[in-house]
């Protein structure tokens, strides 16, 4: 074989070799990165990165507050809470008003 018959063998296994690999990663990259949102992280993470509170003392608490509860909304993932999770919720929450209904009752004055 001559150097140009390599050559040429060696550039169509190269071509055939990276077209393969393009078709793995495009897969991959959908499959793994399917949720996320480029433009909007990086646009958070400038945002954060630039965003400088100087004058803290002009901000009132309530702006920092809507900020943070604004952040929060737009930022959260829906994932369900363990069962378990819940029912404890419910239990404290059901023992907070069986305290409460005590103290309110007039027996306990």
């Amino acid at each position: 074989m001559t150097g140009m018959q390599l050559y040429v063998k060696f550039v169509f296994t190269l071509s055939i070799g990276l077209v393969g690999l393009g078709m793995v990663l495009t897969v991959l990259l959908e499959t793994v990165l399917r949720e996320w949102d480029a433009p909007r992280e990086i646009l958070r993470w400038w945002r954060h990165l630039t965003h400088g509170r100087a004058h803290a003392s002009s901000i009132r608490a309530e702006d920092i507050l809507l900020e943070l509860e604004h952040a929060q909304k737009e930022h959260r993932y829906e994932r369900r809470l363990p069962a378990g999770s819940i029912d404890q919720r419910r239990e404290e929450m059901r023992a907070i008003r069986e305290a409460e209904e005590r103290l309110a009752a007039p027996s306990a004055v």
